[in-house]
């Protein structure tokens, strides 16, 4: 996440436009794929602890290279490794999530996804700081060896309690077992793409909308999306405290359309206003961007659980199977998402991830088995 926050800084190294650049970004929708159609096998198969080493060696090494790069073919080349390897570890350490939850009954992977965006707001604290001061190459060649160091430690150290291999032949799930039986679980894979892609967008033109479109520079762009994951994170941490009160799909109803409606109207209200104010204009993004932030929160983990919950297929193999069809999708909308901006404005490209939120709720009836 290191390198979110400073996507201004990565689009002007590559001197590319708005479209292509994002168009270019999503292409680690292939690594994705790649990933997700091979790993949970593997997990399965050989156990968690390497493909948790290989992702985390992958992580750091692609990007090393994204951030140093000028040519677009080379960032090509490397946006694709680095999607591959988001997945590789996304499958590994949620199958890790879901083997601790199905024996302890405790909800664990909300949990998961906010200790994530713990993480990612720590960076992105941390590079918004760093902006101006220190320079993108130098910036991610010292975290990214850091993060790889004390990645393989938390691993190694985790050895015993990680996902073994299944040597059950029963229970034996090889590659084209996933082909044959693969069964598209269309509901769910319509909320799960409905529910993420503010989250996406936010990671992707948050800093650069602030910064050209708001006229709003230095390290302040950043602050709305530091408040987005900030409230993701204490949305994540305390949805358990919630359930004991509401059910899911009430709660998931609500917060959806909280999310949308905030965002929505943060949009609007800086359109109206214009960007001479810039103090209002960052006070109106940070409250809309802090509640879109906390309504969307455990909405993604949410529809995982539900997933799980449906499925028949090891955890590991259904996180790969619904990822299959939800990163093509992804890939389709983050597309749609970069050339509308390109051809109108960052404004109403924005506001699409905005109004699929309000959809919904017409997805709710999936979280009542789950």
């Amino acid at each position: 996440m290191s390198w979110v926050p400073r996507f201004p800084e990565v689009k002007a190294n590559l001197e590319l436009t708005n479209g292509e650049f994002g168009s270019l970004v999503s292409m680690g929708a292939i690594g994705n794929l790649v990933a997700l159609l091979t790993v949970g096998h593997l997990v399965h198969k050989y156990g968690a602890r390497w493909m948790l080493h290989i992702g985390a060696f992958s992580l750091a090494t692609s990007l090393i290279f994204l951030t140093h790069s000028t040519s677009s073919l080379l960032f090509l080349i490397f946006i694709i490794l680095q999607g591959g390897s988001i997945s590789a570890f996304h499958i590994s350490i949620n199958s890790q999530g879901f083997f601790f939850q199905d024996r302890t009954k405790k909800q664990i992977i909300t949990l998961l996804s906010g200790f994530w965006s713990s993480g990612a707001l720590i960076t992105s604290i941390i590079a918004g700081l760093l902006v101006d001061r220190v320079s993108l190459g130098t910036y991610t060649n010292y975290l990214s060896a850091f993060c790889f160091v004390a990645m393989s430690y938390i691993i190694y150290k985790l050895s015993p309690n990680l996902v073994k291999a299944d040597l059950n032949p029963d229970s034996d799930h090889r590659a084209r077992d996933m082909f044959k039986g693969f069964k598209i679980d269309k509901q769910v894979s319509a909320a799960l793409l409905l529910v993420i892609m503010l989250e996406y967008a936010v990671s992707d033109w948050a800093a650069i909308y602030v910064k050209e479109d708001m006229k709003i520079v230095g390290g302040i762009h950043t602050l709305p999306y530091i408040l987005f994951t900030l409230a993701m994170i204490i949305g994540r941490l305390n949805l358990h405290n919630l359930l004991p009160r509401y059910t899911i799909d009430f709660l998931v109803v609500r917060a959806s359309l909280l999310s949308g409606l905030s965002f929505i109207a943060g949009i609007a209200a800086v359109s109206i206003v214009g960007n001479e104010n810039k103090t209002l204009v960052i006070v109106i993004l940070s409250i809309s961007f802090t509640i879109a932030g906390l309504g969307s929160s455990f909405l993604g983990p949410s529809v995982m659980n539900a997933a799980n919950t449906r499925s028949k297929f090891p955890s590991s193999v259904v996180i790969g199977q619904i990822g299959v069809i939800n990163i093509t999708l992804v890939f389709v909308v983050r597309w749609v998402v970069a050339w509308t901006a390109q051809a109108t404005s960052l404004t109403i490209a924005l506001l699409i991830p905005a109004v699929m939120l309000l959809t919904v709720p017409y997805f709710a009836k999936i979280f009542k088995s789950a």
